[in-house]
């Protein structure tokens, strides 16, 4: 019986140990039907704020800074700025929503995602 018991434990410890950790993403997808899919996942994890960014046409993960409710994500730039300048996309997060101004005007010119037609896009929190 002792054996058995031992057995047991061993076999709960040992199963544990060999599960695998779950996401800690959340995900904010776009409240109207978009052209693009835009799936945004955020995750903070031991002071490690990451991202991964889908679109039908690209896929981008990596780090972002936070500044109040501005988002920038670290190494994700637009498909389209004027002259060489690399712009980083970004977002604006107030609760439950992200939303992501798509492209600027003649004096700014550049467009976040150019597979993505809405000039805002408004992404929410998915609910789990």
């Amino acid at each position: 019986m002792k054996k058995l018991f031992y057995l047991l434990i061993c076999f709960t410890v040992i199963s544990g140990c060999s599960e695998s950790p779950k996401s800690r993403f959340v995900y904010y997808k776009s409240v109207e039907p978009v052209l693009c899919n835009l799936v945004v996942g955020l995750s903070q994890e031991d002071n490690q704020l990451m991202y991964k960014v889908t679109t039908n046409a690209r896929s981008a993960k990596g780090s972002y800074k936070k500044r109040g409710q501005h988002i920038v994500f670290s190494g994700l730039y637009a498909s389209e700025s004027a002259g060489n300048s690399k712009i980083e996309v970004s977002a604006l997060q107030q609760g439950d929503t992200l939303t992501i101004q798509n492209y600027g005007n003649s004096m700014n010119s550049y467009t976040l995602f150019s597979e993505c037609e809405s000039k805002y896009i408004s992404l929410v929190k998915e609910r789990i």
